[in-house]
């Protein structure tokens, strides 16, 4: 049994005004071939999964091309035809095969498409032809087409968010592959897209949210044997796309009508929730003062507007000025992605006190630039190996590293990345000579894959209110090409 396999994933906010470009994705690591397996092996992750289904099932992987890019605005035309050629050329390449198995995201906007993955697919089901099986994995922020559906046979979703299930879930999309393969399923499904566009804070797992409910009925419909797989996705809500929101596949062991009806009862459950859906963050002076009164540490502030995860230029600095307005002490600051202070920093030297605008550079949406003078504790390369449940055994790179003292050692600790930085991991600050169980506030630019890690050390996580383009207030956006109306920008 022959496999191709590939990666080609990101989830474009289209209000963001950094484009994805190659360069975007190199930051993150392009590989070929081989490289691939020896990059992944032993690792979290969604390759390492399909690897090890390989060994398990017997299988030849073969390996095309991966290419991932931190959230931003939508993909270059150069970008999105490298990696579809590649995949193409790959499978071309591989001569006879029996199968595709990808690694996708779901919520990919091109400067050409609204429906990256769907015209992905497209292309390989014109290659392979209409008896090839097809399989993904998807983002369960993934914003669900037809154009998805009519090109693969089944698809898996991850079921958490901090997303800590992809390693299953490429596992159970392996073998989805392997039993069509087979002949053992022979798979149907449906897909169902109300209108509803969920924040992400609500769409979390890890507590009592709307979308966990969803999750856990999932879970209780997917134990019958009828059903192969069920993925609920809350939608990425800051993709101006008509697709956008909440939707549900459900793939059946060839009974269309039971796929139908539990796609639309899962579906059901989620407008029902209705209100629930609506996050109520915490004003900036507010947070910070119920962070620096708290009888110990460390407190979350999640600056949830400006996560580099989510499309950001992650330089907000409307929380940060709050920590210095306020006359906060014993703060870390995960992070501030500004080229312009790291290279006063690096001029400067370790030791050396600089006074410098720090963020707010890449444009109007996220505060204005802060007048900071503190002493260069630390300058790094960046990199570092991810210990936590998201990840773990990835080589993780923020650019060149600095570390600011503000107002001594025991004050404040800004930590400046040349790239956009997404703290979910706790190697993001001990990496840099910061021990986070030992600070009485981390301020984390994240919407919410941070909790994965940073939850189980909390004393408290609170979500700021401060402006950003990834805020979960939606009515603030000015939206032009979703469907209308929609939940909660309508009364539907």
């Amino acid at each position: 049994m022959r496999i191709v396999t590939g990666t080609f994933s990101h989830e474009t906010n289209t209000f963001s005004n950094i484009p994805t470009t190659m360069e975007e994705f190199a930051k993150q690591g392009i590989s070929h071939g081989d490289d691939i397996p020896r990059r992944f092996r032993g690792t979290n992750t969604i390759e390492a999964a399909f690897m090890d289904a390989a060994e398990e099932h017997g299988f030849e992987l073969i390996w095309t091309v991966f290419g991932s890019a931190i959230p931003g605005g939508p993909v270059s035309h150069e970008a999105f035809e490298y990696f579809s050629g590649h995949l193409l050329e790959g499978i071309q390449a591989a001569g006879k095969i029996d199968g595709v198995l990808l690694h996708l995201h779901g919520a990919m906007v091109t400067d050409d498409l609204d429906d990256g993955e769907g015209h992905v697919l497209e292309a390989i089901r014109r290659l392979v032809g209409p008896t090839m099986p097809i399989v993904t994995t998807l983002d369960l922020h993934a914003n669900m087409t037809p154009r998805i559906i009519r090109n693969c046979n089944a698809l898996t979703g991850y079921d958490t968010y901090p997303h800590v299930d992809m390693y299953e879930r490429a596992r159970e999309a392996a073998n989805l592959l392997v039993c069509i393969i087979r002949g053992e399923i022979h798979p149907t499904m449906a897909l169902e897209c109300p209108r509803l566009l969920t924040p992400l804070q609500t769409q979390v797992t890890t507590r009592d949210t709307p979308m966990k409910r969803i999750i856990d009925l999932v879970h209780r419909l997917e134990e019958d044997p009828r059903v192969l797989s069920i993925a609920a996705f809350g939608g990425f809500p800051f993709a101006d796309i008509e697709p956008a929101g909440f939707s549900c596949v459900v793939v059946t062991d060839n009974d269309p009508a039971l796929a139908d009806r539990l796609a639309k009862q899962i579906t059901d459950a989620a407008v029902a929730e209705r209100d629930n859906w609506i996050v109520h963050p915490t004003p900036p002076e507010e947070a910070v003062r119920r962070a620096m009164a708290a009888p110990r540490g460390p407190v979350i502030l999640a600056d949830i507007a400006d996560s580099g995860a989510g499309g950001t230029a992650g330089d907000a600095t409307v929380t940060f000025k709050t920590l210095l307005d306020l006359g906060a002490r014993n703060a870390a600051v995960c992070s501030i992605s500004d080229q312009e202070a790291i290279n006063i920093c690096l001029a400067a030297g370790v030791g050396a006190q600089v006074s410098m605008l720090v963020g707010g550079k890449r444009d109007k949406l996220h505060g204005d630039p802060v007048s900071v003078t503190g002493n260069v504790r630390l300058i790094h390369a960046g990199s570092f190996v991810r210990q936590g449940p998201m990840g773990r055994g990835v080589v993780q790179t923020v650019g060149r590293c600095v570390i600011v003292e503000i107002g001594g050692r025991d004050g404040i600790e800004l930590m400046l990345t040349e790239h956009r930085a997404h703290p979910n991991d706790l190697q993001y600050f001990r990496a840099f000579g910061i021990e986070p169980t030992q600070r009485q506030m981390l301020v984390l630019k994240s919407a919410a894959h941070y909790r994965a890690a940073f939850e189980p050390i909390a004393t408290e996580v609170i979500e700021v209110d401060a402006p950003g383009i990834t805020s979960p207030r939606l009515e603030r956006y000015p939206y032009k090409n979703i469907r209308r109306p929609i939940y909660p920008l309508d009364n539907v």
